[in-house]
């Protein structure tokens, strides 16, 4: 505003001294002259000239007087629209606005929206996630945060939960949301008869109600990451306390839901061929966490990505749930389009098998292969811009990800010289899907410029669970979902190794141990951050793998659709986080 005002003044200044230059100001008047003025005063006591009066204005100035007044007039005119463009796109807000209908395609279709039965189906999960709501979350950075929990306490030895929740929370039938919905779901989840696939991760835990907004959750051991275990949708217990186990899988309910979230079941609409094909959600206007400003999102049922791409570019919906890399040169109208390249936790790696190959054991050899892969351009040939070089076992979006890990870099002639005094044989394992062949390509070739000889082994998708399970493997390149959580005893500590354990380079170190034992345990974030990173450095000292990239999770959405600020998702259905903040309408609202 003191920019303004700045501008104004220097302008007015400027008109002034144009005035006094050109003799148009300061001239003394005569006698008569003042005579005069008394007597144009007398009839009219107006000071400022009305439009009857300008029109004579000719009559009294010179030629050149009058061409200078036009030219100050003109001048001033022309700054008072410049100053109003400029504070208009100073002080103008395009704010959001109510109404607008978002339309998303995806490939497949929904079997149940049950939270019971959901987890394990990403169309589900999907539209789910959107009409229940949740005790925990993960936010759009991929962050834990707390959706009904308004508080949790933990216990000394953080073994018990104190929880509580929102109040006012409503149903969309209307009813309000208390811990005897939140109790009855998880009874539900932990009963044999409904089984849900939920049931395993919650056997180690109790639940009790404190009162109507306050639960008790129990641990047998205590277990840092336990709000994970609590991210399932909460089922209204009026509708379901009556439905029987068997009959659960087959309720009307289970595609035409009560929830609490943000958007709850409008319609659907099948085809001619009696498949389904519109889903609509409408917005929920009791949603307690801030209404929706979109009016409606329609998901759009495809077969095959290709079929769901083609949609896209026939402007039939606005959005694809999921585009393949292999996919993205087939998108037609990317001006118009905004691709969300989403952080996944997911771990693409070389893992080593000494045991089925002896010089693998040599740390020098190890080495010697890390150093003979540029990844960054390996990552650019393969997947550019799909994904994001990894070094080390915990997600690098995680809160406990060492940034001052050894990052070993492309050498190729260190690599060629230990490689030359020790010559090395191996065959590499790829599961043959999405771009593993030529990333696998890509690997076999520095490797070969270095002096390794190196074997192909493609396997087909059916093939890798046994495969992993034997460790029929010297070098094997699969991936790994660490989670949201740094927790990654399953996959590094020692005694995951072999039979179902998921510790693939059977890695075994006392130190790295005891550091994940003591991390998962600890419910202090600063303490664990401290302990995993100490965990990494050991990891990445070692050398049991080879951590090459995370790939990300493109979304796609029409740039007419705002309010979209993910950066991260643990699952595909976290992309909804903020649907609520979402919006294609604004207003505009003029600030001083």
């Amino acid at each position: 505003m003191d920019s303004l005002k700045t501008k104004i003044k220097s302008i007015l200044e400027w008109v002034r001294h144009l005035w006094l230059s050109l003799g148009l100001s300061g001239k003394a008047l005569s006698a008569s002259d003042e005579v005069d003025k008394k007597l144009v005063y007398s009839l009219s006591p107006r000071k400022i000239p009305n439009g009857q009066q300008f029109s004579h204005l000719k009559k009294f100035l010179n030629p050149k007087e009058f061409l200078i007044i036009k030219i100050c007039f003109l001048v001033i005119i022309v700054n008072a629209i410049y100053l109003g463009i400029i504070f208009t796109k100073d002080h103008l807000q395009y704010l959001p606005a109510s109404g607008g209908d978002y339309i998303e395609g995806i490939v497949g279709y929904p079997q149940t929206l049950n939270p019971l039965y959901a987890v394990n189906r990403d169309v589900d999960s999907d539209i789910s996630r959107l009409i229940y709501s949740r005790l925990f979350k993960y936010d759009n950075n991929g962050h834990l945060s707390y959706d009904l929990v308004d508080n949790m306490e933990a216990s000394e030895d953080n073994k018990e939960y104190l929880l509580t929740i929102k109040q006012g929370v409503k149903w969309h039938n209307g009813g309000e949301l208390t811990v005897d919905d939140i109790l009855f779901t998880f009874n539900l989840i932990k009963n044999p008869n409904y089984r849900s696939p939920l049931r395993a991760s919650l056997n180690e835990l109790t639940a009790e109600k404190v009162d109507d907004y306050t639960i008790r959750f129990k641990l047998t051991e205590p277990y840092a990451p336990f709000p994970e275990l609590l991210m399932f949708g909460i089922l209204p217990k009026s509708l379901w306390e009556n439905i029987s186990p068997a009959a659960a899988p087959l309720s009307d309910l289970n595609l035409k839901p009560i929830g609490s979230g943000p958007f709850k079941f409008k319609s659907l609409v099948h085809s001619s061929q009696g498949d389904l094909r519109d889903y609509i959600l409408g917005a929920n206007q009791d949603y307690y966490d801030g209404v929706p400003y979109l009016k409606t999102i329609t998901f759009k049922f495809y077969t095959s990505t290709n079929e769901a791409v083609a949609a896209l570019n026939d402007k039939q919906v606005m959005g694809l749930s999921y585009l393949p890399f292999n996919n993205h040169s087939d998108v037609l109208t990317k001006n118009s389009l905004e691709f969300h390249e989403l952080l996944q936790p997911r771990i693409i790696s070389l893992f080593f098998n000494t045991e089925k190959n002896k010089t693998l054991a040599d740390k020098d050899v190890r080495l010697a292969l890390v150093k003979s892969l540029n990844r960054d351009e390996i990552l650019n040939d393969t997947l550019a811009g799909a994904a994001v070089r990894a070094d080390g076992p915990i997600w690098s979006n995680s809160f406990a990800y060492n940034q001052d890990l050894i990052k070993y870099e492309y050498e190729p002639e260190a690599a060629s010289t230990i490689i030359k005094d020790k010559p090395l044989e191996l065959t590499l394992t790829v599961v043959d899907v999405g771009n593993n062949r030529d990333l696998a390509e890509n690997i076999k070739n520095y490797w070969e410029q270095t002096g390794v000889k190196v074997t192909l082994k493609m396997l087909a998708s059916e093939q890798a669970a046994t495969v992993v399970k034997d460790r029929d493997f010297e070098v094997l390149l699969y991936g790994q979902s660490v989670g949201g959580d740094p927790d990654v005893y399953v996959f590094w500590h020692s005694s995951q190794i072999g039979g179902s354990g998921l510790n693939l380079a059977a890695f075994s170190n006392s130190d790295a141990d005891k550091l994940l034992a003591d991390a998962r345990s600890n419910a202090n974030n600063d303490e664990r951050s401290e302990k995993y990173k100490q965990f990494q450095k050991i990891v990445s000292e070692n050398l049991p793998a080879i951590f090459l990239y995370s790939p990300t999770y493109t979304y796609i959405q029409v740039k007419t659709l705002q309010g979209f600020n993910g950066t991260a998702i643990v699952n595909p259905a976290d992309r909804f986080d903020n649907a609520n903040s979402w919006y294609i309408h604004t207003s505009k609202k003029l600030t001083w």
